[in-house]
């Protein structure tokens, strides 16, 4: 059984350092554990920078792959949901 699939089946987030993937679109997305998300993605997140920290965190392969997919703000806060979904936290 997948980290994500055993979250799911128990109800609780993969464990730490665990690595993430995501589908979103039809696209997978593979993301690295929170601890190990890279601090310049951190700081961009702190100054307000959320799609410089996105990058970051995905790499520029995959954020090219996601800015196709992407054209809307709203398609911005979409993704953010599958992943924070997939983090355990925020609104199911």
């Amino acid at each position: 059984m997948a980290t994500r699939q055993r979250a799911e089946a128990t109800g609780k987030p993969a464990s730490p350092g665990a690595g993430l993937a995501v589908t979103w679109r039809g696209k997978r997305f593979t993301l690295p554990s929170p601890d190990r998300f890279p601090l310049e993605a951190l700081e961009a997140e702190e100054e307000g920078k959320h799609l410089t920290a996105l990058k970051l965190i995905l790499g520029l392969d995959q954020y090219t792959q996601w800015r196709g997919l992407a054209a809307t703000a709203a398609d911005a806060e979409d993704f953010s949901a599958v992943v924070m979904k997939e983090l355990g936290r925020g609104n199911p």
